[in-house]
């Protein structure tokens, strides 16, 4: 029998005639079933090495896809507008798309989704989308599939308010006063022992160059009024440095003595109203030496019924509006005897009233919600002048008070001789923009 076997070789079957060579002298070799484990084992093997290489590609794919996501959200959401229209949406789409078929690996995007969310304060951009990303498994198994992956992002911001500022700039005489400690002794050692610069014209109504304005100006001492003026600009400048939509803010611009002088009629152009800040200076004193030239109660009048009533700032319709007060917090006007005698402040002769703000002359103004900025610059206590201790001593302690009652919360910065006027302005700025986005 072995004999014959030996003969007579039996032929290979269907499968072994088409097996690799090397394959069958695995199976024939004794031992041959740790080649069938290790086949056994390689294919999984190939399928995690695969999915691993997969999942890469995928997590690589979808952090490029999100961060053009963010990219597309937050290029709506800086825009200078309070709106999201459909062709910004419309934009940012095109853009995410044709972005994101330069992304590795991504075969197609299978959705893109963007909604504003539009509130009464707030403008936000929520936005999604879907990809397929090809694998490596695909390959393998000889067929077409993907994974899916998706993100979302969202912003939100504070809508950008329309704002009027409304500058209402005391250049009395009283705002003559040397600016610093430094400039009243100087300007006492140049005009007889007067600290004030006042500008008194010649009895023919021209220019007095010898009056203590010229004096001034001839000698280099800065007066309030002029850092007035230079703080003025400087206003304008940070406005128009914080602007976060075209013509967002407006401004129009008076002076008040006895005569209330608009400088610049309202306007978004800040530049014409930096211009026109040029023109501050003091007004003139009278030749007959009379006094009486700060008028407290017409001037705020005035500007009650010129600045409208105030709005929510959404659009450039409805504004918030603010006065920007600048004083010296004493009004000095004729007293009629008519009138009852004030509690506060002083009578002369009974025909001139010298005394600090009443606030009620500022809330008609707060009743059309118009916020209310005041700079107190500091009326100059003169103990050595016997009508200063007669009339103005006995209410100097209440003349702030006052001026801060008249004020909204919040927008009332005190000057002292030394102090910097131009500061002061800065805060104001600073603090009306603050108040308006806490408040709304």
């Amino acid at each position: 029998m072995s004999e014959f076997l030996t003969r007579h070789p039996a032929r290979p079957g269907p499968a072994s005639r088409y097996m690799d060579p090397v394959l069958r002298r695995f199976v024939r070799a004794r031992g041959g079933h740790v080649a069938v484990t290790f086949v056994v084992f390689l294919i999984p093997i190939l399928f995690a090495a695969g999915a691993a290489i997969d999942y890469g590609r995928r997590g690589a794919a979808k952090a490029e896809l999100d961060a053009l996501l963010d990219a597309a959200v937050l290029g709506v959401i800086a825009q200078k507008t309070n709106t999201i229209t459909a062709a910004m949406v419309d934009s940012a789409r095109a853009q995410f798309l044709a972005d994101a078929a330069k992304v590795p690996g991504v075969t197609k995007i299978t959705s893109f989704t963007a909604t504003p969310v539009q509130g009464a304060t707030q403008l936000g951009l929520t936005a999604a989308y879907t990809a397929i990303v090809q694998t490596t498994l695909s390959g393998l198994m000889m067929k077409t599939v993907g994974m899916t992956i998706g993100g979302q992002s969202s912003s939100v911001r504070r809508i950008a308010q329309y704002i009027d500022f409304y500058l209402l700039l005391d250049n009395s005489p009283s705002m003559g006063l040397a600016a610093t400690s430094a400039d009243i002794q100087r300007m006492q050692t140049v005009a007889n022992g007067c600290a004030f610069a006042c500008h008194l014209p010649n009895p023919n109504g021209s220019e007095n160059l010898n009056d203590n304005y010229h004096i001034a100006k001839r000698n280099n001492i800065k007066l309030r009024i002029d850092v007035l003026r230079s703080a003025v600009s400087n206003l304008v400048d940070s406005a128009k440095a914080s602007m976060s939509l075209p013509q967002q803010f407006r401004m129009e611009m008076w002076t008040f003595s006895d005569v209330q002088t608009r400088l610049s009629q309202l306007t978004a152009d800040l530049e014409q109203v930096k211009r026109a800040s040029a023109q501050i200076d003091m007004a003139t004193s009278y030749q007959d030496q009379r006094d009486c030239q700060t008028s407290y109660g017409p001037t705020l009048s005035k500007m009650t019924d010129t600045i409208p009533v105030s709005g929510d700032g959404v659009t450039p319709a409805s504004p918030i509006r603010f006065l920007f007060f600048v004083t010296d917090g004493v009004q000095d006007l004729p007293f009629a005897r008519s009138k009852p005698r004030p509690t506060i402040g002083s009578v002369i002769n009974d025909g001139r009233y010298i005394g600090p703000i009443d606030p009620a002359l500022c809330q008609s103004m707060k009743d059309k919600k118009i916020r209310i900025g005041i700079i107190y610059t500091q009326y100059l206590p003169l103990y050595n002048n016997g009508f200063y201790n007669s009339y103005v001593k006995p209410f100097e302690n209440n003349i702030g008070p006052l001026l801060k009652s008249c004020a909204t919360d919040g927008l009332y910065f005190a000057v002292s001789t030394n102090g910097d006027i131009n500061q002061a302005m800065q805060q104001l700025f600073s603090a009306a923009m603050s108040s308006v986005r806490i408040t709304n």
